[in-house]
This record gives C-alpha cells, sequence and structure tokens, in this order.
C-alpha cells in the first residue's frame, strides 16, 4: 500500500502525542481519518486542525478497553466510509511499579487499555479487511517488549504480549491479503509523562516534582512524535513485520538478543537506581 489517496485510516488514541502525528502523518498523503479517543476536547482539536488542512475527519469519544464501545465505532465507521484500509491501534498508558505494590485494579486498567484495547481494534476492524481481501492493522507496541525496562513489568508484559500477537496475525493476515505490523518506538517527547501510573508504598501518581522531572527527560529526546509517524507510515507501505524506532530500541534489541545475563544484571542495577530516583523526587 503506496498510495494513500482516497484511503480510511483509522486511529486510536488520537487527541495527543503519538496518535495525533500519526493522524496528521496519513492526512498529510491523502488519507480519510476516523479517529477515536476518550479526550473528547483533544480529539476535537485535532479535527479541527486536520479538517483546516482539507482532510476528511470522522471522530467518536471511545474507550478502548470497552469491547461494546470498540464495536459501536467501527460500525459507525463502515456506515459512513464503506471501508477500512488501515487500522493503527495506538491506544495505550503507562503503569509504573514494583509488583508488591500493585492492585488488581492497576493491572485491569494497563490490560484493558494496552492489551485488551488492541484486541478490540482487530477482533472488530480484520474480519471486513479479511473479507475484503486487503489491509494493514499497525499495533503499537514498544521498545518494552524487545527488552523489560525496570518498574515496568506491566507496560512491559503488555506491549511484549502486542508484539507476540501481532507476528501470529501477520502470518494469519498474508494468507488474505491482510498486513500486520508492530511497532517499536523508543523514549518520545510526548506528555505521557501526565498520564502515568506510579504505583508505590506512599502514592499512586506522579508527584509534581517526578512529574517535572520525567518532562524534561522526554524534553532532551530527539525522536518527536511526528517522526515516529512517518515511520509507520513508510511501515505500512512496505509491510514491515516489526518495525523498531528509535536509537534506544536498536540498543536495548540488540543488548537482549547478545546476553539475557547481561540483560538481567542491568535490570538489577536499574531497579536500585530507580528506587533512589523515586526516592529524591
Amino acid at each position: 500500500m503506496t498510495d494513500f489517496t482516497g484511503k480510511v485510516v483509522v486511529i486510536t488514541g488520537a487527541a495527543h502525542g503519538l496518535g495525533e502525528a500519526t493522524a496528521k502523518a496519513f492526512a498529510g498523503r491523502g488519507a480519510k481519518l476516523a479517529l477515536c479517543d476518550i479526550d473528547s476536547d483533544g480529539l476535537r482539536e485535532v479535527k479541527d486542525v486536520l479538517e483546516a488542512r482539507g482532510a476528511e475527519v470522522l471522530t467518536d469519544i471511545v474507550d478502548v478497553s470497552q469491547a461494546s464501545q470498540v464495536e459501536g465505532f467501527s460500525e459507525r465507521v463502515y456506515k459512513e466510509f464503506g471501508q477500512v484500509d488501515v487500522l493503527v491501534n495506538n491506544a495505550g498508558v503507562v503503569l509504573a511499579g514494583k509488583l508488591e505494590d500493585m492492585k488488581i485494579e492497576d493491572w485491569q486498567w494497563i490490560i484493558g487499555i494496552n492489551l485488551w484495547g488492541v484486541i478490540h481494534g482487530a477482533h472488530y476492524f480484520y474480519p471486513r479487511m479479511r473479507q475484503r481481501g486487503s489491509g494493514h492493522i499497525v499495533n503499537i507496541s514498544s521498545a518494552a517488549a524487545l527488552s523489560p525496562l525496570p518498574i515496568l513489568s506491566a507496560y512491559s508484559g503488555t506491549k511484549s504480549a502486542v508484539l507476540s500477537m501481532t507476528r501470529v496475525w501477520r502470518a494469519e493476515g498474508a494468507v488474505h491479503g491482510v498486513g500486520f505490523t508492530a511497532v517499536c518506538p523508543g523514549v518520545m517527547n510526548t506528555n505521557v509523562s501526565k498520564s502515568v501510573r506510579m504505583c508505590s508504598e506512599t502514592q499512586r501518581k506522579f508527584t509534581p516534582q517526578s512529574e517535572e522531572k520525567a518532562a524534561r527527560f522526554l524534553a532532551s529526546k530527539r525522536y518527536d512524535p511526528a517522526r515516529v509517524a512517518g515511520a509507520i507510515v513508510c511501515a505500512v507501505e512496505k509491510n514491515k513485520s516489526v518495525a523498531p524506532i528509535g536509537f534506544e530500541t536498536h540498543l536495548v534489541d540488540l543488548t537482549n538478543r547478545f546476553s539475557r545475563r547481561l540483560v538481567d544484571f542491568v535490570l538489577k542495577v536499574s531497579v536500585r537506581f530507580s528506587e533512589r530516583w523515586a526516592q529524591n523526587a
């Protein structure tokens, strides 16, 4: 798929960050857009910007962790546009904390969005792509899926599952002309620090000081969402299986392939360092 003029692209979590940047990237290639998010204000702002650029945009308020809402969204998209050519399962959240500090509700929250959100998207859009014999589904995974990160067991776990599922679905979809790509970005300059749920003995979210430190760190990263969005479009064009993006992603992937023992050692050191960082935040 190299020409997106008139193609219909569906993007979840499109109100901010990578989702917004991806919508702009596909709009710049002439695609029609169906966008969803739980942030109605952010979604409306994105729609206004894209329509001012001449794009045709449909938006809907959707919690991707709820199957019925994703189903309703898919029905509306197909009723409005008649087809879907690309689905980008982008909606995601971050949960940080040690195992002993996380509640069942925390696990349900991140699995509902990061994992079930992807499953719901694939479940309700793939069958009609399969029947039509064309389409492409992009699932946003993470560098954390290629090598685990300290204090991010839940996040790494959900993103690893997304990566594995995507590779299997790719083999299944190829028989019917449907492509699948797992995109694994590294650290990006987004506002994700504001939506991180931090689990510790004394707090369940970032303190203002922690949020400020995280924002400064993310701002120092050269990979902004627009660059990653461009790589997503390229991955669809080239029908890539896995698309690692960013220096950190390639580094952790190579390190994990080279020596798991080394990765385990680095993880232990990193956990101790992150505990000290949290205490001083």
